[in-house]
């Protein structure tokens, strides 16, 4: 196995020539793409957003016109709020892999559990699996591991990958990865976006990626009861009395599911002022699905290793199991304020010159099948 991690994103460079990778790419990697053409597979993790369809159609996409033979599918079909995506209509629920492969790749999808079990079926079927991320806590599953966790999005990696082999990037490959990008960074608004974030941007832009085409299809779509939706679902939001965390507690019906797939509705009461984690708790197929929002030093990763999950210091996520929606939430606030809480103790320790003691406290119900976003 080959791990290869932290290849990071050089600062303050000028504009690199089209066929330059600015990320550095690992030689292993390149070395997969640069086989004589054989059978890809394109494998997706569950619920599959923006992030990974559009990494694995532009790559996929790149691996065709190479003449290789490419599948794509996960465990979960598209969304449908995607179905602008160059070649989605390619991309299918798996349920069992047919054949053999030459090599399978794996990109924004930190744990293989989050395959459903597809990742055991491509270690029969697959002769290369390679894993191609940027979450920090990405478990290196694969032959060849490329963990990057200063780029910005893993579509930034797999715009390196593509310069670097060289392939051409195509309007097609440029629309998936600036789309990829686009919705890692959080519409370039977190904060390890770089200068090299937009550089890479505007060259999937100069490729034929239309930024406007983008925009209004993830945002300007909206069916028509979709903001009665929206409010049912805004009614709900509580913000603790200090005002620093704030959750969003969704039981089973309240709103379609399709819905809560289509909306990233724990940036609501994330942007309360205020607010430094904004939680978002759903219940789904007798589970409770819980996605965290941080803002500054306060690392919900943490937070959601302590139930099994991952992600990044300011956005991740895990799944749980307890007896109620209620109870689920009074042990996920009780981890949250902690983290808050010792966030402020290690900034004041900080300007004080002195060590922050951390408290501990137990958070009961073991986690299901983890599931980090």
């Amino acid at each position: 196995m080959t791990d290869i991690a932290g290849a990071g994103v050089p600062q303050g460079r000028g504009p690199a020539p089209s066929n330059e990778a600015r990320v550095p790419v690992p030689p292993d990697v390149l070395a997969v793409f640069r086989r004589k053409p054989g059978r890809a597979l394109m494998l997706g993790h569950v619920h599959p957003d923006a992030d990974v369809l559009g990494t694995l159609l532009g790559a996929g996409l790149a691996l065709e016109k190479a003449g290789w033979s490419v599948v794509y599918g996960g465990p979960h079909a598209a969304p449908s709020v995607l179905d602008f995506l160059p070649g989605i209509e390619r991309y299918t629920r798996l349920a069992r892999l047919d054949g053999r492969f030459d090599f399978a790749l794996l990109t924004d999808c930190p744990n293989p559990a989050r395959t459903e079990g597809l990742i055991d079926q491509a270690r029969d079927a697959v002769a290369t699996i390679v894993n191609v991320d940027h979450h920090p806590d990405n478990r290196r599953y694969g032959h060849v591991n490329w963990v990057d966790a200063s780029a910005a999005a893993t579509g930034e990696m797999i715009h390196a990958l593509l310069t670097a082999w060289p392939a051409e990037i195509t309007p097609d490959i440029a629309t998936n990865l600036f789309t990829a990008v686009h919705t890692d960074t959080g519409s370039f608004r977190y904060s390890n976006v770089t200068a090299d974030t937009f550089r890479i941007a505007a060259e999937l832009t100069a490729a034929g990626a239309a930024p406007s085409v983008v925009s209004n299809a993830l945002y300007e779509r909206r069916p028509v009861d979709a903001l009665g939706h929206l409010g049912r679902a805004l009614s709900l939001v509580r913000v603790s009395e200090d005002g620093r965390v704030a959750w969003l507690a969704l039981p089973h019906g309240t709103v379609p599911e399709s819905f809560v797939e289509s909306e990233e509705l724990v940036n609501y009461p994330r942007s309360i002022a205020s607010v430094r984690v904004a939680c978002l708790l759903r219940e789904v197929n007798g589970a409770v699905k819980v996605s965290l929002r941080g803002k500054g030093d306060v690392d919900v990763q943490a937070v959601a290793a302590r139930f099994g999950g991952g992600g990044h210091k300011n956005a991740a996520g895990f799944t749980l199991t307890a007896p109620s929606l209620e109870q689920a939430t009074r042990d996920v606030l009780a981890a949250v304020r902690l983290a808050v809480s010792g966030a402020g103790q290690s900034a004041l320790a900080e300007r004080r010159g002195t060590r922050a003691t951390w408290g501990t406290e137990t958070v009961p119900h073991a986690p299901r099948a983890p599931s980090p976003e």
